[in-house]
Order: structure tokens, then sequence, then C-alpha cells
């Protein structure tokens, strides 16, 4: 299995002695029961994991793959590991499964929760599982929206939620940043205005057990921005800068124009840094070696009292059960030692890829003189005339987003009230468009989500009126496109503020083909 995400908590009663340990995991596991049957069928309960057992969970959801449950103990009544792996099939790129696995540990009063995403090839096809894109398991907001409970990475408090730092706060900020023995990365947001508190909402969300996310004001930054820039961490206007635990490697930084999408480019650079760092489950080998240590202290017990009695046969007896205990310890350190080798060599190939390709695309930039685009360069939006603006996007994009004569004619005849939200939202869909390509049309999830998600933006794919009347297609280059696509620009309100764009999401050619900018085509 090729592990994308990792995120393990320690989690503890809210209050002192409010939940004993066993009623703190029995609180685990019937928010892991919740969270398998949200709209699935059959319902779970955290007794139904009372024993080994898996469960076939079928979507209530015409377009959300049935998911395959299978859940089992391991370990003492002292330690153990409760494990429940959750698949889900994936049919992009041949077949695979998208998996979750989470393990509830328990060490005496100690209780752990680790949560893993992966994907695992079901056919050998030479080709990447298809799947691009992942949000943090839902399990993960229910145990911190518990308000008896608390979640904690080492020493700081996860919580989903961003802090707002003022003047009397930002002395702390700097000791937090310059702590040893500081687990998590720190995201600073410039939260000088809404939008500032927007992305620290969303980012907290997001990137919970993965890193803390603090909401800096303006006065606050000017207080620190001389010790920031001692570590070239200087937050951007509008933006936000991640600070590693180790201060001396380089900060990413996202400006005012990636702000909106860098949640989710955090949680993909986060989450390949976590799997990395919390690395194999720990806590399953710890359980499953307690448990191998009980056996052997019983064998060796039983062996014990046949000698003392003389008993040859039941001495036989134990020694062979020994030395089958023996052989399948063997074989669990083999596989293990397997899995170790097949992490490192796909960590080497992984570094060598990507160094390799960053290699070419450095080789192509210079080769073609090609410069990062710098989207404020983007010309107005024309009120009646859209030529200006479509062909810098059709420029910049290298023909990744291209505009049909209709689209220019609709925009001219519609007279659509909010320039600056269409304008936007055209910028926005370039951009897109330019992923769109990268990805080999490959999302990994719905457009609808993808483009919500990825992109702020809200995209619905379907129209049942346009199908039966006959809107839903148009002709360009000599082929016929689906015309049902469209971004929704405003709804709930006067008709002539009700946006649309329609557009074909053409996965042939790697780009998007917008047929009309304006209005709603139609009950207007």
């Amino acid at each position: 299995m090729e592990i994308l995400y990792v995120v393990e908590l320690d989690v503890t009663s809210a209050k002192a002695d409010q939940l004993a340990p066993e009623q703190l995991r029995q609180r685990v596991l019937e928010h892991v029961a919740e969270w398998l049957s949200f709209e699935h069928a059959p319902l779970l309960s955290a007794a139904s994991f009372g024993t080994n057992g898996s469960a076939m969970l079928h979507s209530k959801r015409d377009n959300r793959a049935d998911t395959r449950v299978s859940w089992s103990t391991e370990g003492t009544a002292d330690i153990s590991a409760f494990v429940i792996t959750v698949r889900t099939e994936i049919t992009r790129s041949g077949r695979a499964d998208f998996i979750c696995l989470v393990t509830v540990f328990r060490d005496g009063d100690r209780t752990t929760v680790r949560l893993e995403l992966g994907r695992e090839s079901l056919d050998g096809v030479l080709a990447p599982a298809g799947i691009d894109f992942f949000r943090r398991p839902y399990l993960l907001v229910l145990l911190l929206r518990d308000p008896d409970l608390q979640c904690w990475s080492g020493p700081s408090r996860v919580d989903g939620r961003f802090d707002w730092v003022n003047p009397k706060h930002a002395e702390f900020v700097w000791e937090a940043i310059a702590a040893n023995g500081r687990l998590l990365p720190i995201l600073l947001v410039d939260g000088s205005d809404d939008a500032g508190e927007r992305l620290a909402r969303k980012a907290a969300g997001e990137l919970a057990g993965l890193a803390q996310v603090l909401a800096i004001d303006a006065r606050s930054q000017r207080l620190l921005a001389e010790r920031l820039m001692e570590i070239d961490a200087s937050i951007p206007l509008g933006g936000a800068r991640l600070v590693w635990p180790d201060v001396l490697l380089r900060h990413p930084a996202f400006m005012a124009d990636q702000a909106r999408f860098a949640p989710g480019r955090l949680l993909r650079m986060l989450s390949s840094v976590s799997v990395t760092v919390r690395g194999i489950n720990q806590l399953l080998r710890k359980a499953s070696a307690a448990q191998r240590a009980a056996r052997n202290e019983q064998l060796a017990a039983d062996l014990a009292a046949a000698k003392s009695h003389g008993d040859l046969a039941q001495e036989v007896d134990a020694q062979a059960f020994v030395i089958e205990e023996l052989k399948s310890e063997v074989e669990q350190y083999d596989s293990w030692f397997r899995q170790v080798e097949e992490e490192r060599d796909s960590y080497k190939a992984q570094a060598a890829q990507a160094a390799y390709w960053k290699q070419e695309a450095e080789r192509a930039r210079q080769a073609s003189g090609v410069r990062v685009t710098d989207w404020t360069e983007a010309p107005e939006l024309d009120p009646a005339d859209l030529a200006d603006l479509a062909t810098f996007l059709e420029k910049q994009s290298q023909g990744a987003i291209v505009f049909t004569r209709e689209a220019h004619q609709a925009w001219k005849r519609d007279d659509y009230p909010k320039i600056d939200v269409m304008r936007d939202a055209l910028l926005t869909l370039a951009k897109a468009a330019i992923e769109y390509r990268r990805l080999g049309c490959q999302l990994g999830m719905l457009p609808d989500d993808w483009f919500k998600q990825e992109w702020e933006l809200n995209l619905a794919s379907t129209d049942k009126y346009m199908s039966r009347n006959g809107l839903d297609t148009f002709a360009f280059d000599g082929k016929t496109h689906s015309r049902l696509p469209h971004l929704k620009l405003g709804d709930h309100t006067s008709p002539n503020e009700v946006g649309r764009v329609y557009f074909a999401m053409d996965s042939e050619g790697e780009r998007f083909i917008v047929d009309h900018v304006g209005l709603k085509l139609y009950g207007l």
C-alpha cells in the first residue's frame, strides 16, 4: 500500500477523571461507528467491534462506491490495538483501492488514535492509482468536536481551530516558533482582514494534526517582523507562511493570489511529510509484540509445568508450540523487513523522479523563455467585450482554456452586471484548466467536489432541463461537446444577476472550452 497521509493523536478526557480509560476508548469506538455509518447501510455500532469481523457498507448516494470494512484486535488486556480497514474501489487508471486505516491503541490508561490514508493497486497496471485528491478523514472531525475529549500531538493541543494573535500574544508566538521539541509546523496567516480569517479557519480544519494555524493581526505582525525576517519567514500581505519546526529550513510562502488554494496544497505537502516522519505503524507493532510476549510467557510456563511433572509427551507438545511460535515470529519480522525495504525503494524512486522532473521543467523553462504567469497583469473585463480578457487567458494557459464565438456573443448580449465577480471566476477557471491539463484530466474525485475544494467555485456537472430541451451540447473544432458543466455565480437573486459560465471539460484536448459567459441560459 502506498501511504498518503498519517495523523497520530493522543486522546484524553477533557476534564480530569471525567471519563475512565475504558469509557474514553468506548467513546472513540462510538465515533468510529458513526463515521462508518454516515450515508451507508447497514448501521454499525461500537458493539459491532466486540469480535473480529467485516461488513459491506452500501452507499445511500448513487454516485458513491460501496465500502468494504474489516476490523480486528491484537495485543493483551493492558496493551492492545484495535485496527479497522476501510476500502473503497477506485476505477480510474486500472483497479485500485483507496484505503483508510484506523488504529485505536491502548497502553494502560493511555489512548492513541492513528489515521492513515493510502492507495493500493489491485491489478498490477503500471499507472498511478487514480486518486490525486483527498481530505482529512471525517472521523478526525468527530473526535475534535467531542466536548468530552481532547486530542494532542506531543505537547501541542489539536482542536481543528485557529488562534488569533494580538500584540499581547506576540512574544508567546515567537517563543512557540523557536521552542525546542516542537513537533508540528506553524502556519502564520495575515489576519488583518476578513479574507485572512477565512483562510485561517479553512486551513485549521484541513490541517488538524499536521500544523498549528495562527492568524496574526497587523500590529502583531509589526512586532514580529524583524525576528521573522531573521529566519526568512515574513508573512506575505494577504497570504500565509508555513514555519517548519527546524527554523533553518526554507519556509514555504503563499502569496495573496495563492491564498484560496493554500489549504489543499498544504494538505498534500504536509501529508507527504507526515508519512516519512511518522513512518510505520509502531502502535500495531507494539501491540503485536505484547501479544507474542504473553504467548511466549504462557508457553514457557506450560513447558516448565511439563518438565516438573516428568510428562515427556506434554513437554514435546510444548516444545512444538514454541517452535511454531518462533517460526511465526520470524515470518513476521521478514514481512516487516520487506515492507521497510519496499518503502525505502519507493522513497528513493520518488526522490529521483522529483529531481528529474524538476530538472526537465527548468530546462524547458529556460529553452522556451517561459516565465511564471503574473495574474495581476490580466486586463479588466469590458462590460460588452470579452476579447481582451479571453485572449490573455488563452495565451497564458497555452490553450488549456479557450473561448468559442458564442461565448463572446453571449457576453456582449447578456448585460450581466457583476463584472468583477465574472472576471474573478474566469481567472480562477483558467488556473483550474491549467491544473486539469497537468493532472492529465484525472481529478481523482467528482468535478463538483474538485472545483469546490480546490478552487472555491460552485460547479454543477448536470442540468436536467438543458438535457431535456436540447441545450446540453455545442459544436467546436468539428466535434460535439457537452455544455452541461457550468459555474454558478449567484442563485436566488434577481434574474439579471444569475450569472453562469457554461463550458466543456475536453479530456481529449486536455482543455476547458467555454461556450457561454453571462446569464443563465433559461428560466429568467
